[in-house]
């Protein structure tokens, strides 16, 4: 089953440190059923020099952009907001595509009115926003998760870190050091101490990683993965009639 994602990106209200892929990645392993998300609108909004700081980013992940000249001679405000706002709508109105999930990144509290009609109309909205902004009511009230922006940050950090132990394990069975950084991502992105059904983990897997194969690997299949798992601590499993689950340990 896919998924359909509308994202809409405020981009005069937000930092330009923010890393695009990395956010993706993280809405791709918050989706917490069994589905395949499919960004089927991303579209980013903003002036000449706010479009300049991630034109790059925007380009190799395939977003739409709409530059929002100034209203008038000086006047620095725009119509980013309402162009956002509009395309939004207009989603909801044609259903072509149908969207399943609305993800606006912004800090600017006049996306909320739309925020809150996508709701009424029974779309999940999500809010990408700045730390000191995720616990304004008006987002909070509007939105159904919150993800901080912080949080997606290129960060210059030269140091070389010591792998983690489920980083250590996937080495030793020959997964690459993508692999094994995208697995351990997987991992951290369920909760701790809570049963899921094994598929979802197969699912996020091929969704992070489009071309995944087990070929060369050390074991063959995510139950032998699991089973690997399981004898070092990080996760423990069990089998109710044909459903596998697993949970995370540590």
């Amino acid at each position: 089953m896919r998924i359909s994602i509308a994202i809409y990106f405020d981009l005069e209200n937000v930092d330009k440190k923010l890393n695009l892929k990395k956010l993706l990645e993280a809405v791709t392993l918050d989706i917490e059923d069994d589905s395949t998300p499919v960004f089927a609108i991303k579209l980013a909004c903003g002036n000449t020099t706010s479009i300049a700081n991630f034109r790059e980013q925007l380009k190799n992940l395939n977003f739409d952009i709409r530059e929002a000249p100034q209203v008038s001679e000086g006047n620095s405000k725009n119509r980013a907001d309402l162009i956002l706002t509009v395309e939004a709508f207009e989603s909801l109105y044609q259903k072509s595509p149908d969207i399943d999930l609305y993800i606006f990144i912004t800090s600017d509290t006049d996306f909320t009115v739309i925020m809150d009609k996508l709701r009424k109309y029974g779309k999940n909205v999500w809010l990408v926003t700045r730390a000191s902004d995720k616990e304004k009511q008006l987002f909070t009230s509007s939105s159904d998760k919150i993800l901080v922006i912080d949080d997606y940050f290129t960060k210059q950090d030269n140091s070389v870190k010591e792998p983690t132990q489920i980083e250590k394990i996937l080495t030793v069975l020959d997964f690459n050091k993508t692999e094994a950084s995208k697995i351990k991502k997987i991992i951290e992105s369920f909760d701790k101490d809570k049963w899921y059904d094994g598929g979802l983990f197969g699912t996020k897997l091929r969704n992070l990683i489009k071309d995944f194969s087990y070929k060369g690997k050390k074991v063959n299949s995510q139950n032998k993965l699991f089973e690997e798992f399981k004898k070092n601590g990080i996760i423990d499993t069990k089998k109710e009639g044909k459903v596998d689950s697993f949970k995370i340990l540590k």
